[in-house]
């Protein structure tokens, strides 16, 4: 059974005690993760062999991703993998911000999401590169107000975030205040400050053809691991590692774009979330 609503049935049992149809049922760590790369067209299906620690750059299926019992991998954690030291009957399901924190500001979201939107940057038009986007993440065809909610982003972002960093005050970077900065994080090669340029993008420059129009402010180098990019983890935060270990993961590098943007919020949604 499909989790469609049936006015006639929903009238008759609200509560789908009678199952008449099916309950929505959100993805659990591992299959959001692999739905994530299988989207992006980047899922390494081959089988067997040794487990990798869960970083971006590992593109297995994420139950070829290491355990540990001293200390379980973050994103696991995050999404109610249960602890390896005890047996567990089950897996709980929690809602927390973090989890959509993840979705909004994970560096493996959006590099996945960056990929995704190479994947459909050979379709004819904006229009074309939208339907094929909701046909890969969804498994559907977008209504026309979807369409034109796209559009209206893929028009103005460009110029939203040229008008944020113009506002801006200086960053004060390795050179002072006004000196050049390092990426649109924070990190990453030296750019030109945000204050500094008039270099201006043309909101209504969204092509027929070719190529989605990217608005990279610079090379991203954010985090590391999973949770890199994410408030509150990886290095420094409350769940970062003491002591000697192994070797950090090298940073994440991309080229963000607003075709990027625009991908990680459907891949954030519930909609994406949920097997319907």
């Amino acid at each position: 059974l499909s989790t469609e609503l049936d006015q006639t049935n929903f009238a008759k049992d609200s509560g789908n005690r009678l199952y008449w149809r099916a309950d929505r049922k959100r993805l659990d760590a591992e299959q959001l993760r692999d739905a994530v790369l299988a989207v992006a067209g980047n899922l390494d299906t081959s089988m067997g062999g040794p487990s990798a620690d869960l970083s971006p750059a590992m593109t297995r299926r994420t139950v070829y991703g290491k355990v540990s019992r001293y200390k379980l991998d973050e994103y696991l954690q995050l999404f109610d993998f249960p602890s390896p030291n005890i047996s567990a009957e089950r897996r709980f399901t929690t809602t927390v911000p973090q989890q959509r924190l993840f979705l909004m500001n994970s560096d493996f979201v959006q590099v996945e999401s960056e990929e995704l939107a190479k994947r459909v940057a050979s379709e004819p038009d904006n229009r074309a590169r939208v339907r094929k986007i909701y046909q890969l993440a969804f498994n559907r065809e977008p209504s026309e107000s979807e369409i034109k909610i796209a559009l209206d982003y893929l028009h103005s972002e460009p110029m939203r975030e040229y008008e944020e960093n113009k506002n801006k005050p200086p960053e004060r970077g390795p050179q002072g205040p006004g000196g050049r900065r390092r990426g649109p994080m924070g990190n990453g090669p030296p750019t030109a400050d945000a204050t500094t340029t008039d270099a201006k993008p043309d909101p209504s420059a969204i092509p027929a053809g070719g190529d989605p129009p990217t608005d990279a402010v610079g090379e991203g180098a954010m985090g590391m691991g999973m949770m890199g990019g994410v408030p509150g983890f990886g290095f420094g935060g409350p769940g970062a590692r003491r002591g000697p270990g192994p070797a950090a993961p090298p940073p994440v590098k991309y080229e963000p774009s607003a075709w990027g943007r625009y991908v990680k919020v459907l891949l954030s949604s519930s909609e994406f979330m949920f097997i319907n």
